[in-house]
């Protein structure tokens, strides 16, 4: 996978850099997509409409139309193939699980500095999803651990349920050599960050 950030050459060298290349796959959201969603219609004449109120959600009001949330609940669910642009470039297969979580094997890195990773999604309005998704991987073949990189995610599916599309911000944070505790994100280890696109269609079974 290829990052089209030239500066962090100067500040990791070309170790890094390969690392770089070889461990973004994927996944602080997006808020001016959290809040999309569908006009609800009014269940009565005096416009009441069914909902439900789910602690901590994100979303203004905190209070979820009903036939809109139960509608497509897990329409995300499946088997995709992706394709991000912009700050990251990557393709490869994406699986979204019924249990809310996620895993992405990337076909733009070396399985051997790491092209598998995860992540854990839910849905935040209508037809619409977020995604907090890590990658970890290694500086280089046979090299020590060296990176983590942190996506995430906001993609809305079509009418049709076989495409979805959205925006991606991800970190980059230097592990190496590896501090006390690998997942840390301190801004001292920030070495790059930017956005992009993604889309997704999906694979059918035969």
């Amino acid at each position: 996978m290829k990052i089209t950030l030239s500066a962090i050459t100067e500040v990791l060298g070309a170790g890094v850099l390969g690392a770089l290349f070889a461990t973004q796959a994927g996944a602080a959201c997006m808020d001016s997509l959290l809040h999309q969603g569908a006009p609800t219609k009014s269940s009565s004449a005096m416009g009441f409409v069914p909902a439900v109120y789910r602690p901590g959600d994100t979303t203004a009001g905190s209070l979820l139309p009903v036939n809109d949330w139960d509608q497509d609940e897990n329409a995300i669910v499946g088997l995709w193939q992706f394709q991000l642009s912009g700050f990251s470039v990557d393709w490869g297969t994406q699986a979204w699980h019924s249990d809310g979580t996620e895993i992405m094997f990337s076909g733009g890195q070396n399985p051997e500095t790491g092209d598998i990773c995860q992540g854990v999604w839910r849905k935040v309005g209508h037809s619409v999803y977020t995604l907090n998704h890590i990658a970890m991987g290694w500086m280089a073949p046979g090299g020590p651990f060296g990176l983590r990189v942190h996506f995430h995610m906001v993609v809305k599916l079509n009418p049709e349920a076989n495409a979805f599309s959205g925006t991606y911000t991800a970190s980059v944070y230097a592990e190496s050599p590896p501090p006390a505790d690998p997942f840390d994100e301190s801004p001292s280890l920030l070495v790059a960050s930017g956005k992009g696109s993604v889309t997704a269609t999906r694979v059918n079974p035969d």
